[in-house]
């Protein structure tokens, strides 16, 4: 695979349009025009308008009517006379590809312009996969279009690539709607996500003698936050890993101690990772793309994940311990975490000092493996158990 990498990486160098398939082949292709458009597209005379373009896996770009050679990404001003189309040229060794765009000028003749035949944007696919879940899980979105000059997803999603897949975690029903447009017009397609409830049992306050305490994750306050670059998004999903847009996210687990007496002598306490979910492979270790590293588990008192935000993800926390995941959702996973890296018993230090929450931050060594898939495990189901005694 280390082979492969150094192929791509030069074959890029080199001007190529480059497309690695799932079986591993290594796919050349023209360059792609993600955008060429001009704003604004009426001008009175003397007045300037903005061409701005975004090419990929071009050796040479250039734009006409006198712009001259230009960078895969940019904008520039331009002042034209009387109505014009302007084309921008990407050449590789595999090809040419055009695109156009037409600034009009008030009162200028429009009979001479070459006409310019451009049809609307072709959806080949726009889907959810799966497209029902439970509240506090995650579906992934993928589409694919051609032809569009801008693109975009609604709600929360906004501007979009051509072709790519994300992974949500709607908190209720939700349908997606994809538009996309060029001078031609728009075509848009829609998708909906069906959100279940999912079921939750209260926390028992008292449990029989020597039979541990078993507490539920308080849905509520517990869910992911996904770091992109100084911006940290919530998510009710609980996963750690990474996302499809090579994204790293905690979890954060809440549970409800205050059912234990504080004078409670804490014996042992449990947390189980119950029916967890598999995303990918976060295993410890990958033959394809290196590995997202061990499972890290941190106590952490966030209090109630109405707004976590930078201190709740990137504050040091005293490390409870780390696992190697097997990648494998039928392996039943259970962490003693009675005593923290610095000897306290994390249930009873708490108890004693009067909190009602036992809470935990989740995550993995390795912020994201690059593979530009979501490798994560979900932790919805997780329970604490705690034995404990009375004196």
């Amino acid at each position: 695979m280390k082979n492969l990498l150094f192929v791509v990486l030069a074959l890029i160098l080199l001007g190529g349009c480059v497309k690695v398939s799932d079986d591993g082949v290594v796919v050349l292709d023209k360059p792609v025009i993600k955008l060429f458009s001009a704003a604004p597209a009426t001008l009175s005379p003397g007045e300037f308008s903005t061409l701005s373009w975004s090419v990929l896996g071009a050796a040479s770009t250039s734009i006409d009517q006198g712009v001259g050679p230009v960078a895969l990404n940019g904008a520039t001003s331009v002042k034209p006379a009387t109505t014009t189309v302007y084309t921008i040229t990407a050449t590789n060794s595999f090809g040419t590809s055009t695109a156009t765009t037409r600034v009009s000028v008030a009162g200028s003749p429009s009979s001479v312009l070459p006409s310019v035949p451009v049809d609307k944007p072709v959806m080949h696919y726009f889907t959810a996969s799966p497209t029902s879940i439970t509240s506090g899980g995650s579906t992934t979105l993928a589409w694919k279009i051609t032809g569009a000059t801008n693109i975009s997803i609604t709600p929360e999603i906004g501007p979009a690539d051509p072709e790519i897949s994300i992974t949500v975690f709607p908190t209720a029903t939700t349908t997606y709607i994809l538009t996309a447009g060029n001078s031609a017009g728009t075509v848009t397609q829609s998708v909906t996500v069906t959100v279940t409830p999912a079921s939750v049992t209260p926390p028992p306050s008292s449990t029989a003698p020597g039979q541990p305490l078993v507490l539920n994750l308080v849905v509520e306050e517990s869910g992911s936050l996904v770091k992109n670059s100084t911006s940290y998004t919530r998510q009710t999903g609980a996963c750690a890993g990474d996302t499809a847009g090579n994204v790293p996210t905690r979890a954060f687990l809440s549970f409800d101690i205050s059912g234990i007496p504080a004078n409670a002598v804490i014996n042992e306490a449990v947390l189980d990772f119950g029916d967890y979910l598999i995303n990918g492979n976060p295993s410890y270790s990958s033959a394809s793309w290196g590995n997202m590293g061990a499972l890290e588990i941190y106590t952490i008192q966030y209090t109630n994940f109405d707004d976590p935000g930078r201190i709740a993800y990137e504050s040091p926390q005293t490390s409870v311990t780390s696992l190697r995941l097997s990648g494998d959702s039928s392996t039943p996973i259970s962490v003693d975490v009675t005593t923290a890296s610095n000897g306290n018993n994390i249930v009873q230090s708490l108890r004693e000092s009067g909190q009602t929450r036992c809470q935990f931050r989740i995550q993995m060594f390795t912020s994201t493996n690059w593979d530009s898939k979501a490798d994560s495990i979900c932790l919805d189901n997780a329970r604490l158990r705690v034995k404990y005694a009375v004196p």
